[in-house]
């Protein structure tokens, strides 16, 4: 992302958050904030650095489909509040065991280095995605980092977010895309909402696609596609909208 790009970015959002909305000014600036510090964490590397105490990796796969690959990571907050904007970092072990990290490089997309947020006692996966193909005897590996990238969340409960197939049998449109519709009941607009499809097969994970939705106000749903990666048609899916605002 080039410098200019970058700056045309943190402007969109800074309007978008300032302009949209029904809630107080104090209420929009923070959100402006909190937005425009997660376009510049993003101009550079992340590092994961000291592991987080309170979140424990309970598994990591790597799946394979024509149009690339996926990493979905399972996570897993013994914290006893919120917590958001952790660096994640994802990568490989190969030969001799090596690590090489395939998210570290600066001016990536934001959340493909960080996971926006975890509720107490609370697990979720987050999936990482990219294009092109891996060795095929790597074994892949995630990290997540003590420390937030921006300031931590003051919420006691996360802004409740529903995500649903519209319908059964899952609805698969071409190939391994999969429809779903987002809606959001809370007080509380989302900005760059991370969307995340998981299929499964005996309990395993076999499939995996992530999403953004740019902006979806208080009372709003979006209906939107996503890509999955690996197994064509899994079985069953499992559906996650992790909130990126808070109040």
């Amino acid at each position: 992302m080039s410098a200019a790009r970058s700056a045309s970015c943190l402007m969109t959002v800074l309007a978008l958050t300032v302009l949209t909305g029904c809630d107080s000014t104090e209420q929009k600036a923070a959100r402006a904030r909190l937005n425009a510090m997660r376009v510049i964490a993003s101009q550079s590397r992340t590092v994961v650095g000291r592991r987080n105490p309170d979140v424990r990796v309970v598994g990591v796969t790597l799946l394979r489909g024509t149009g690339g690959v996926a990493i979905t990571v399972r996570l897993r907050s013994t914290a006893t509040h919120p917590l958001n904007d952790l660096p994640v970092a994802v990568g490989l072990v190969v030969k001799g065991g090596r690590k090489v990290y395939l998210n570290a490089a600066a001016n990536l997309y934001y959340f493909k280095t960080h996971l926006a947020s975890i509720g107490a006692h609370s697990s979720v996966t987050w999936v990482y995605t990219t294009a092109g193909q891996l060795p095929a005897s790597a074994r892949p590996f995630a990290a997540v980092g003590a420390k937030a990238s921006v300031p931590p969340t003051t919420v006691r409960v996360l802004p409740r977010i529903e995500v649903a197939t519209p319908g059964s049998p899952i609805p698969f449109s071409r190939g391994s895309q999969l429809r779903v519709t987002v809606t959001n009941p809370s007080a509380v607009p989302q900005y760059q909402l991370q969307v995340y499809a998981l299929g499964l097969e005996r309990g395993r994970y076999v499939a995996a696609g992530r999403a953004t939705v740019g902006h979806l106000g208080t009372g709003s749903s979006e209906t939107i596609a996503l890509t999955l990666l690996g197994a064509r048609r899994p079985a069953s899916v499992e559906l996650e909208a992790l909130p990126t605002m808070f109040q």
